[in-house]
C-alpha cells in the first residue's frame, strides 16, 4: 500500500479535485492520504476538514513551516506505509494512478516514475511529457517531482528533502538518489499524474528557480 502526501498552501480551489481523482483510485492500494496544510490564509483548513471526516484514510495537519521541503519531510515522517508519493494540491491523478505503480513496488526497486501529463488551464490543452530518461546516463535529465513513487526508506537513506531550498528541492532529492548507486530505479511508460500549469504555479519565478538549479547542480556533481 502507497501513503500519499499532499502539500498544500493556498491552493484551496484546487485540493478538492486533487482529493477526489486520490479517493476514485482502488482502496487495497491507498495506505492513507496526509495533507500538510502549510500556512495557507485560505480555505484549505475548512477543506482539509471536511475531508477528513468524510474519509478515514485523509488526514490533516496544519503547520506554520512556510516551506515545501519542510512540509514534505513532515509528511512523509508520518506516513506509515512503506511506499510514499507526493502530490501537489493544484494537482490530479487518473484512477489509475496507483495501480499503474503497484506492481513494481514488489520488485527489488527503490524509486519509481512514469510521464506526466501537463494541462494548460487557459486553454484546457493536455500534453503528455515523455520521461524515459532511463537511457541517459547523466544528471540533468529528471524526472517531476510529483507523482514519483519511492520507498520511504530510500527518503532515509539520502537524508530526506533539503529544507534550506526553497526552489528546486525536487531536484536535489533526484540528484542525491542518482548518485547512490545501491539505489535501483525504474521508469514506467505510463501516464496517469496531471500536472496543472496555472497563475499561482510557485515554479513560475523563472530567474530565482534557474539560479537554484544552477547552485544544486554545482553542489551535487562537483
Amino acid at each position: 500500500m502507497i501513503s500519499i502526501v499532499v502539500i498544500c498552501h493556498n491552493y484551496g480551489t484546487f485540493l478538492p479535485r486533487c482529493l477526489e481523482s486520490l479517493m476514485k483510485n482502488k482502496q487495497r492500494y491507498l495506505k492513507e492520504i496526509i495533507i500538510i496544510n502549510d500556512s495557507s490564509s485560505d480555505n484549505t483548513k475548512d477543506i482539509g476538514e471536511k475531508y477528513s471526516r468524510k474519509y478515514k484514510k485523509i488526514k490533516l495537519y496544519n503547520k506554520r513551516f512556510k516551506s515545501l521541503s519542510k512540509s514534505t519531510n513532515f509528511g512523509i515522517r508520518k506516513a506509515k506505509g512503506e511506499w510514499v508519493t507526493k502530490i501537489d494540491a493544484d494537482d490530479y491523478v487518473s484512477q489509475n494512478f496507483l495501480s499503474g505503480f503497484i506492481k513494481e513496488t514488489k520488485k527489488n526497486f527503490d524509486f519509481l516514475w512514469g510521464n506526466v501529463i501537463k494541462v494548460d488551464e487557459n486553454t484546457n490543452k493536455k500534453e503528455i511529457i515523455n520521461q524515459n530518461f532511463s537511457k541517459y546516463n547523466n544528471f540533468y535529465k529528471y524526472p517531476h517531482g510529483s507523482g514519483t513513487v519511492f520507498k520511504k526508506k530510500l527518503w532515509k537513506t539520502i537524508g530526506g528533502f533539503n529544507e534550506n531550498l526553497f526552489y528546486q528541492d525536487d531536484l536535489d532529492f533526484w540528484l542525491k538518489i542518482k548518485k547512490n548507486k545501491n539505489l535501483s530505479l525504474k521508469y514506467l511508460n505510463v501516464a496517469n499524474y496531471y500536472y496543472r500549469r496555472h497563475s499561482k504555479n510557485m515554479s513560475k519565478n523563472l530567474i530565482k528557480k534557474n539560479f537554484t538549479k544552477i547552485i544544486v547542480f554545482l553542489k551535487n556533481i562537483l
